[in-house]
């Protein structure tokens, strides 16, 4: 009696293989991009929101607001510094002309990292904005709602 002593795999199990990894992979990998995209939005909203404490303190000190990143409003000496150095996003702070009392934070996504495909319940998350004052005094109202 012959007995075959031959171990290893066929080249249809390793097929079924490859492709039962393939399968996993088109599944996984988009899902693991969105939430990379997902963290690096909440980071730059880190951002926003320090800037946004900045600016309070700007005005408890002035009694007006920075108008841009580092440079104190006149007679005054506190400014707002932009901390976010990631580079997914661009970070630039605005005045609303005619109001004092409001100001506009807005992050945009750098094209050609990916983030510019960031969304969320299919509305695109860039530019994400941080208004204050804009519409009501004292209020904030950020833009769009659902990715932040």
């Amino acid at each position: 009696m012959r007995v075959n002593k031959n171990r290893g795999f066929t080249l249809i199990e390793l097929l079924i293989v490859v492709a039962v990894i393939a399968i996993l992979a088109a599944i996984a990998l988009p899902n693991y991009f969105n939430q990379v995209r997902k963290s690096r939005r909440v980071a730059v909203e880190g951002a926003i929101q320090s800037i946004a404490l900045g600016q309070e303190r700007v005005r408890a000190d002035c009694a007006t607001y920075a108008g841009v990143f580092g440079t104190a409003p006149t007679g005054c000496t506190t400014t707002v510094a932009n901390s976010y150095t990631d580079g997914y996003y661009t970070l630039a702070l605005t005045p609303n002309p005619g109001i004092a009392a409001n100001y506009t934070i807005t992050a945009t996504a750098v094209s050609g990292k990916g983030q510019d495909k960031d969304k969320s319940q299919g509305s695109a998350c860039s530019p994400l904005t941080y208004d204050f004052g804009a519409t009501t005094a004292g209020a904030v109202t950020k833009t769009p709602a659902v990715c932040w």
